[in-house]
């Protein structure tokens, strides 16, 4: 993301988050926040989840036929706790050991503001993808490396990747924004239609509407056939 991206989606990011605060929308957990329908609030990130090198990385592993399961903002304010260890969704509701192939997510973090050392960068354990089993919480926390960067920095990891928040010990709020691309037979977790704007669709590319799945096949078709990535 170029500066003037940062600055604007960062800036609305706050705007939205505080009328959502009034309006009781927000999904809280303790000094966590979670911001959702941002890419029917503006353009910027609408954009941002089409970025043409992002997608390419995403189809090179999940193949042609995926969606956006979820997308959303996460604050996180000072004294924020850790989350938890934990796969990403739908691994976690699944029983573990997992399958390894066809791969069923990647996560995209987009830093809105610096990840610091200090201010809750995400922890994640190397290699631990390859492992499709439920988190070790002590092998964890003896190899997890603490990702840090400068606004602007996407982070691309694997569904099965074992991960985790660290604890926001700054004075400051800590925001980024977090994009989950499986493929199109994986049900979503998140709902799609919050604050759903028809504006948004109508004046869309055929990309984001198939992100989106607001793209149906032809009626004339007997089976809706999807390219697979096994391996």
């Amino acid at each position: 993301m170029s500066y003037e991206e940062v600055k604007k989606a960062k800036n609305l990011i706050q705007e939205f988050a505080y009328k959502d605060r009034e309006k009781g929308k927000l999904i809280r957990q303790g000094a966590k926040e979670r911001l959702y329908g941002l890419i029917y609030k503006d353009d910027v990130f609408a954009k941002l989840v089409q970025d043409k090198l992002i997608l390419a990385i995403i189809e090179a592993i999940l193949g042609s036929d995926f969606v956006l399961g979820g997308f959303s903002a996460h604050i996180l304010h000072p004294n924020a706790q850790r989350m938890g260890v934990h796969v990403d969704y739908p691994y976690w509701a699944m029983a573990s050991p997992f399958p390894k192939h066809p791969i069923l997510e990647i996560q995209v973090i987009w830093m809105i503001d610096d990840f610091t050392s200090d201010n809750g960068a995400p922890l994640f354990a190397p290699g631990t993808q390859n492992l499709a089993t439920t988190p070790n919480f002590d092998r964890f926390e003896q190899t997890a490396e603490k990702i840090t960067g400068t606004a602007g920095t996407a982070i691309i990891s694997h569904g099965l990747s074992w991960h985790d928040t660290s604890i926001n010990k700054s004075d400051r709020s800590r925001i980024s924004l977090l994009g989950n691309y499986t493929p199109e037979y994986i049900h979503p977790l998140e709902n799609n239609l919050f604050d759903f704007q028809s504006t948004t669709i109508e004046n869309s590319t055929p990309q984001l509407r198939k992100l989106l799945r607001h793209s149906w096949m032809s009626k004339n078709e007997q089976i809706y056939g999807m390219q697979f990535k096994n391996s």
